[in-house]
């Protein structure tokens, strides 16, 4: 089987890769944004997950396709000659602002930003909108999880159990960040470095072995695990605690299934290049209910360092005042995690997502973080932003 870059896995984006090649606006610098449109019931935040291993599969090598598989795709999809030249030149050399994993996010704000050449902005949008919204999905799940459990164990049993070890290793990796604990994956344990929890299943009576010599050479629990069986896992766990069953640990074994039902990113272009200066664009085809402009989105917290609210600014406009919202301080959600198409930092370790998501669950206003009917979390837009939305 063809292993093929990243680049080269949405064939739709190709296309409108070709076309912009074709049309002469290639090297315009865009703004492209994704921003989740809605949450699943009763969930009042998300946790997101994804943004790492996206870009750790931007910067890996062979993240640049090679002429054997540009001329596959080529021949697959049509493409011109321009394009495949395109794409076997110098690697993307774009600007990239995320939520790191493990930061809080709802919708309606952006969470990741991608600008630089128009066509390889596009390309990384599309490599980035699968990556956030299943990574994002399984983490949530896996925050909800660690709600329900009140100071128990979640461990993550769903990467063992996925086909292929890219999607496993991405699967441990939002669990982990979202909270579970440890994983029954073997391949996530020694890859990743997230702790290992298992037990021997089988049963075998009389032809049991002795004693493992190795045991309590290493996390030894006098409890057994439970495993939630995939199905109503949170509601499973809820119970489990009300008659209070002890356990080592709570497998999640459905932690795959919120990656099969993932959450909705919108991708949208906001700004491009137009006669050296930024022009403001409502979308790739002008629609009106694209709010167009480089955003940045502010998170205002008390003295107590809580989070009060979220704002959208445009870009290049002054932030509103703490005192206007009763905060005491504000801070930028997204951070910069790639400049001129390499990464700013060492890849960070999946347990640096989940302190991260842990420590940032409290700060949340009351009933945000309720399992459910909670509250609502106020993201607000600026005022130059509502002047635009009102434009369209």
């Amino acid at each position: 089987m063809l292993r093929a870059s990243p680049l080269l896995r949405d064939g739709r984006a190709l296309l409108d890769a070709d076309r912009l090649v074709r049309a002469g606006v290639a090297d315009r610098r865009a703004s492209f944004e994704l921003a989740f449109t809605a949450m699943p019931p009763h969930t009042g935040f998300l946790v997101v997950a994804g943004v790492e291993a996206a870009i750790e599969a931007l910067e890996a090598e062979g993240a640049r396709p090679g002429a054997e598989e540009i001329a596959a795709a080529r021949a697959a999809c049509g493409l011109s000659e321009a394009l495949a030249a395109r794409l076997a030149g110098a690697p993307p050399h774009l600007d990239i602002d995320a939520v790191p994993d493990g930061g809080i996010a709802f919708p309606g704000a952006p969470a990741v930003t991608v600008e630089g050449p128009f066509v390889e902005a596009l390309l990384v949008s599309a490599l980035l909108v699968p990556a956030l919204c299943r990574g994002t999905a399984a983490a949530t799940r896996a925050a909800r999880l660690h709600i329900a459990a009140d100071g128990g164990v979640v461990v993550d049993g769903s990467s063992a159990r996925v086909p292929s070890a890219e999607e496993s290793l991405s699967l441990a990796r939002a669990a982990h960040v979202g909270g579970a604990a440890a994983t029954t994956s073997a391949l996530a344990a020694t890859a990743l470095g997230i702790p290992f929890r298992g037990e021997a299943g089988i049963e075998l009576g009389a032809l049991a072995p002795p004693a493992s010599p190795y045991e309590g050479s290493w996390p030894w629990y006098a409890d057994r695990l439970v495993d939630l069986g995939g199905h109503d896992e949170e509601a499973l766990l809820l119970e489990a605690r009300r008659v209070g069953t002890t356990a080592g640990g709570f497998i999640a074994s459905g932690l795959a299934e919120s990656c099969a039902d993932p959450l909705a990113v919108r991708c949208e272009l906001v700004a491009l290049e137009e006669s050296g200066a930024w022009a403001l664009r409502r979308g790739a085809s002008d629609r009106a209910d694209v709010i167009p402009g480089r955003k940045m989105v502010m998170r205002y917290h008390d003295e107590a360092g809580r989070a009060v609210a979220d704002v959208v600014h445009l870009a290049h406009e002054r932030m509103l005042s703490p005192r206007a919202l009763g905060a005491a301080r504000l801070a930028p959600l997204a951070r910069a995690v790639m400049r001129g198409g390499r990464g700013l930092e060492v890849p960070e370790p999946p347990s640096e997502g989940r302190e991260r998501s842990v420590a940032a669950r409290p700060l949340l206003p009351p009933g945000v973080a309720r399992l459910r009917a909670p509250s609502r979390y106020p993201v607000h837009l600026s005022p130059a932003l509502i002047a635009l939305r009102e434009e369209g």
